[in-house]
C-alpha cells in the first residue's frame, strides 16, 4: 500500500504530506481544486516526463516522496531479485508486521536533469517506470489505462482463468520451439554456403597436406639447408681438421698425445699425480680421435647437391609461407589441419543433421500447438464466465443497456518475411506464426453503451466515465478472483464522471468491496462516494501572498460531515443537509464495515 506521500515546489504546491489508509482513500474539493495535480505529482514520482515548467516558481527544485509497504514477500523478492532494490533488513516491528518499506523519491531541479532514489540509493527511469507498473494501476479520464492494453489484458485473462501453469508450459514450449529452429537456421545458412565452404576446406586441407607437415622438423630441416650451402667449405675443414687431429703426420695431435703419454708411462710408479697426468693425456687421446672421426664422417656427409639443396629450400620457403598465411607454427598448422578435416566431414553430414534438425523442429511444434490449444481451451471458458460477471457489475454501476465482450482473436497464420537483423528472426520464422509465446490468440475488449449497437473496441467507443466504470467492473470481478489481478493500488480519476448521484451510493459500495482487496485511491466529486472511504482528504486551493497554493487535509467527524455536506448542497448547506451528510456517512461506514 502507498503509506505515505510528499510533494515540494510542484507547480502550486508548496508543502503537501499525505497520509493514506489500507482501503478506500478518496480526494473531494472544488474543481479545480488541484485534485488531479496529485495524481499527476504521483505519476511523475513513478517516471512520467518531467520539465523545469512543473518547478514552483520561486523554488530551487521540486522533490515528490512516497513510502510503500509491500506486504507481498514474492513482489518484494522480484523487485529485489530483478530490479536490484535493496530493503532495510533492519526495519522497526511495525512496518515488518505490514511488509518491507519501500520509499520512493524524485527530485526535479529547475536546471539539470531530474534524479531518482529507491531506498535512498539512486535508480534508472526505466527501473523507477517498472516499478510504477508492478505498484500502480492507474485509471484517468484520457489515459491508456492498463487493461486496455492488448499483453496485460491477455495476462489478467489467463489469471482469471487460472490458466498460469497452461501460460507458463506454452512459453516454455515456444522457447525449445525457437531453440530448434535457430538450430535448423544455422544448417541451413551452412547448406546455402556448403558449395564455397567445401572448396575452400578441400584447398586448405590439400595445402597443407603438400606441405607434409608430419615428416618436418624445422630446426633439422635449416641445419640441412645450411649444410649443403656451405658444403665444399665445410668438407675441406673437416678433412684438415681430421688431419691434424689424427693423420699419417707423425706431427698430429694424437701422435703427439700418444707420445706424452707413453713417456709418462715408461716412468713406471711415479706417484699419484704423474698418474692423474697420464690418465688426462689418454683421455685427451681417445678425444682427439673421436673428434677426427667425427670430421671424418662430416667431410663425407658436407658433398655438394645442388638438387637436394633446391628442394630443401623449397620445402622451407612453403613452410615459411604457410606460416604467414595462417597465423601459427609448426604445430599450430598441425592442429589445424585436423581442425578443417573435421569441419569438412561435418559439411559432409550435413543433410543428415538437417534432417533431424526438421524432425526435431516438427516434435517442438507439435509440443507448442497442444499447449497453445489447451491455454485456448481455458481463455475461452474464462472469457464467457468473465463476460457474465461484468455484466452483472456494469448493470450495477448504471450501465444496464451496455454490453461487453471479451473476444478472442487468433493470430493470423500466414505472416510476412521477417525483419532481416536479429538473430533469431530466421529462427522464428520457421515456427507457425500463429503460435506465439503468449499462445495463440490475443483478447479485445468490445463495448456497448446502448442496446441495438454492435460492440466495438473499447477505446474507440467509449467515454472516459464509462470506461473507468468499466474499469471498475473489472478490477471488481478479478479482484474476487485470487492472484488474477496483483496490482496492489488501483487509483481512479474521476470514476464518477456522467453519474448521476442515484448511482454514486453503488459506485461506493463498489469501490469499498474492492478497497478490502486492494487499496485504492479515488478523486470524486460525489459525496455518496466519499462516504464509503476509510480517509476522506480535502484539497483546497488557497492564496498566499498573491500566490496560489494548494493544500490537503485528511477531514474526520465533524469536519468530515461538512465537508460532505458542502458537497450535496455547497457553501448553503443548512442543518439538514448536515444531518444528511452524516446519516449517509453513518449508512456507508456501517455497510462498509
Amino acid at each position: 500500500m502507498l503509506a505515505e506521500l510528499r510533494i515540494e515546489n510542484l507547480l502550486l504546491i508548496t508543502r503537501v504530506h499525505v497520509e493514506l489508509a489500507s482501503g478506500l482513500n478518496v480526494f473531494t474539493g472544488e474543481t479545480g481544486a488541484g485534485k488531479t495535480l496529485l495524481l499527476d505529482a504521483l505519476d511523475f514520482l513513478l517516471g512520467a516526463r518531467g520539465d523545469a515548467g512543473l518547478v514552483r516558481p520561486g523554488a530551487a527544485q521540486a522533490e515528490v516522496s512516497a513510502r510503500f509497504l509491500i506486504a507481498d514477500a514474492d513482489l518484494a523478492g522480484t523487485f529485489a531479485e530483478e530490479l536490484g532494490i535493496v530493503f532495510d533488513e533492519g526495519a522497526g516491528g511495525a512496518a515488518r508486521r505490514e511488509g518491507v518499506e519501500l520509499v520512493l523519491s524524485r527530485t526535479l531541479p529547475q536546471s539539470g536533469r531530474a534524479r531518482a532514489y529507491a531506498n535512498g540509493r539512486p535508480v534508472a527511469l526505466p527501473t523507477l517506470r517498472e516499478l510504477g507498473a508492478r505498484l500502480l494501476d492507474i485509471h484517468g479520464q484520457h489515459e491508456n489505462q492498463s487493461l486496455l492494453r492488448p499483453a496485460t489484458r491477455l495476462e489478467v485473462l489467463d489469471r482469471f482463468a487460472g490458466a498460469q501453469a497452461e501460460r507458463a508450459e506454452t512459453r516454455r514450449c515456444h522457447a525449445l520451439a525457437v531453440v530448434a529452429g535457430r538450430a535448423l537456421a544455422e544448417l541451413r545458412r551452412a547448406a546455402r554456403d556448403r558449395q564455397g565452404r567445401e572448396d575452400m576446406l578441400r584447398f586448405q586441407v590439400r595445402e597443407l597436406a603438400d606441405a607434409q607437415l608430419d615428416r618436418i622438423e624445422p630446426d633439422a630441416l635449416e641445419g640441412e639447408v645450411r649444410l649443403l650451402r656451405g658444403a665444399e667449405k665445410i668438407r675441406a675443414a673437416a678433412q684438415a681438421a681430421g688431419g691434424a687431429l689424427d693423420g699419417d703426420e707423425g706431427e698430429s695431435a694424437a701422435a703427439l698425445l700418444a707420445r706424452a703419454a707413453k713417456t709418462f708411462a715408461a716412468l713406471g710408479d711415479a706417484g699419484p699425480e704423474a698418474a692423474a697426468l697420464r690418465e688426462r693425456l689418454d683421455a685427451l687421446l681417445c678425444e682427439a680421435r673421436a673428434a677426427a672421426g667425427d670430421a671424418a664422417a662430416l667431410a663425407e656427409k658436407a658433398k655438394s647437391d645442388p638438387e637436394r639443396l633446391a628442394e630443401l629450400e623449397e620445402r622451407r620457403d612453403r613452410l615459411r609461407a604457410l606460416e604467414r598465411k595462417y597465423g601459427h607454427d609448426v604445430e599450430g598448422l598441425r592442429a589445424l589441419r585436423q581442425k578443417l578435416e573435421a569441419e569438412l566431414a561435418g559439411l559432409a553430414q550435413i543433410e543428415v543433421r538437417t534432417e533431424q534438425c526438421e524432425n526435431e523442429l516438427a516434435q517442438a511444434v507439435g509440443a507448442l500447438r497442444g499447449a497453445c490449444e489447451k491455454l485456448s481451451r481455458k481463455r475461452r471458458a474464462a472469457a464467457r464466465d468473465l463476460e457474465k460477471q461484468v455484466q452483472a457489475e456494469l448493470s450495477a454501476l448504471g450501465l444496464k443497456g451496455a454490453k461487453l465482450q471479451v473476444l478472442l482473436q487468433r493470430h493470423a497464420a500466414a505472416g510476412g518475411a521477417p525483419c532481416a537483423g536479429a538473430p533469431d528472426d530466421e529462427a522464428v520464422a520457421l515456427i507457425p506464426p500463429e503460435l506465439k509465446a503468449a499462445g495463440a490468440e490475443g483478447v479485445e475488449l468490445l463495448f456497448s453503451a446502448n442496446p441495438g449497437l454492435p460492440p466495438r473496441p473499447l477505446q474507440e467507443c467509449a467515454s472516459g466515465g464509462e470506461i473507468s466504470r468499466v474499469m471498475l467492473a473489472l478490477k471488481g470481478v478479478l479482484a474476487r478472483v485470487s492472484g488474477a489481478d496483483r496490482l496492489p493500488i488501483v487509483v481512479f480519476d474521476e470514476v464518477d464522471a456522467g453519474v448521476g448521484g442515484r448511482l454514486g451510493g453503488v459506485l461506493g459500495r463498489k469501490l469499498s468491496s474492492l478497497g478490502r482487496v486492494r487499496q485504492v485511491l479515488c478523486v470524486t466529486h460525489q459525496p455518496q462516494i466519499a462516504a464509503y472511504a476509510q480517509r476522506q482528504l480535502k484539497v483546497e486551493k488557497t492564496q498566499a501572498g498573491g500566490a496560489a497554493a494548494i493544500r490537503v487535509e485528511c477531514v474526520e467527524g465533524d469536519r468530515r460531515i461538512e465537508e460532505l455536506a458542502a458537497m450535496l448542497r455547497g457553501t448553503a448547506a443548512s442543518a439538514h443537509t448536515r444531518a444528511e451528510a452524516a446519516a449517509m456517512l453513518r449508512d456507508a461506514q456501517g455497510a462498509g464495515s
